[in-house]
């Protein structure tokens, strides 16, 4: 075992891709990455999107791409499609395979000490970054050839059976969409002629008081698992940190990301904390209408196609407020309301022993 810098035995590829007279299909963006994952599955088409000219790095199948910015999420993977990215993605290749074989590189980005590394050299203060130049300075111990051939082949399988415990989650979050649209209908059509408000009225924007701290949650988008509204990373930060450009919220809202409303990120928070002003709070009035029931009309494929339609901005479109303000929100009896969220729950409890399946195997793959 030696002891090498990563820029001794890596190079990040800088192979041009014109978005606008290309022959590929697809784009990586930082909403496609997975948090703690080896492979990069989800991606967007170049061909309708609205990606802008930093989308100009071609990359190939088996490249590894690593995400420069947010350390703390831990976003790198392999992708097994050709494609193009931003340029705050590297594409990431061994200079020589008989050296550092090219899929150890992603189980080396997925090591705690080239995160804790990483979290050391960032820079910026709530939007943190670092260059390739601070990541090529990495050092850590290189396994012998062979040694490398049986970590991949042990880290790998793990990785496949994370995968599977990865597609029942999302086999039980279209399980709740499925069961919303047989009780409730379209939300958007309102094809069950519930009775309906504005949103404005039932659940209005808030932003409350918090306890005064020391430290805070800082809750950004990319903190928010698309579909899901799973919360990915919770950061701690300074009140010195916290930006002007911030909102409040607590747990009795529902947060809806006004920006790129196709990546679906709704949540309801745990706790108090703030966050990018992107995250629109919402405080439903519960006696008409449950936060839980809030959420799931917000997050369905109905509503993120209806905000997308509304969003303008070019590169960077947001839902407007004047309509989100004024959607008509269907409002079925709350014994109903309640009925599907005692069915969401028990999805959830399902999920939770896919998520802590997902735990064991990941710390099983750390500490292979």
């Amino acid at each position: 075992m030696s002891k090498v810098k990563l820029g001794d035995v890596v190079e990040r590829v800088k192979e041009f891709g014109d978005k606008d007279n290309t022959d590929l299909t697809f784009y990586i963006g930082g909403e496609h990455f997975e948090s703690r994952s080896l492979t990069i599955k989800n991606r967007g088409y170049i061909n309708g999107s609205t990606i802008g000219p930093a989308f100009h790095h071609r990359f190939r199948k088996g490249d590894v791409l690593l995400m420069s910015r947010n350390p703390h999420l831990r976003k790198a993977g392999m992708v097994d499609f050709d494609g193009i990215c931003s340029d705050v993605s590297y594409v990431i290749r061994t200079k020589d395979e008989n050296v550092i074989m090219q899929k150890f590189i992603p189980l080396l980005f997925q090591c705690d000490a080239f995160w804790e590394f990483a979290e050391k050299n960032k820079k910026g203060s709530t939007n943190f970054f670092l260059n390739w130049s601070d990541f090529e300075k990495f050092e850590f111990d290189l396994p012998a050839i062979e040694k490398q051939k049986k970590i991949v082949d042990v880290l790998w399988s793990i990785d496949n059976t994370i995968n599977t415990y990865n597609n029942v989650i999302k086999a039980s979050n279209e399980l709740v969409k499925s069961q919303f649209i047989e009780m409730f209908g379209n939300p958007i059509t309102n094809d069950k002629h519930w009775k309906t408000q504005m949103l404005k009225d039932v659940a209005p924007e808030c932003s409350p008081n918090i306890p005064q701290e020391d430290k805070y949650w800082w809750l950004n988008l990319d903190a928010i698992e698309s579909n899901s509204g799973r919360l990915i990373e919770k950061v701690i930060v300074s009140a010195k940190e916290i930006g002007a450009s911030t909102s409040r919220f607590d747990n009795t809202m529902v947060l809806y990301s006004k920006l790129r409303p196709y990546l679906n990120k709704v949540m309801i928070p745990d706790d108090y904390g703030y966050s990018t002003s992107e995250l629109v709070g919402l405080k439903p009035n519960e006696s008409i209408l449950r936060k839980e029931f809030l959420f799931n009309i917000l997050r369905g494929d109905e509503f993120v196609a209806y905000a997308n339609s509304f969003s303008i901005g070019g590169q960077m479109p947001r839902m407007p407020m004047k309509k989100l303000r004024e959607f008509l929100c269907v409002l079925p009896p709350i014994e109903l309301q309640d009925k599907f969220i005692s069915f969401s729950k028990q999805v959830d409890k399902s999920k939770l022993i896919g998520y802590k399946c997902l735990e064991i195997n990941s710390m099983s793959r750390r500490c292979a």
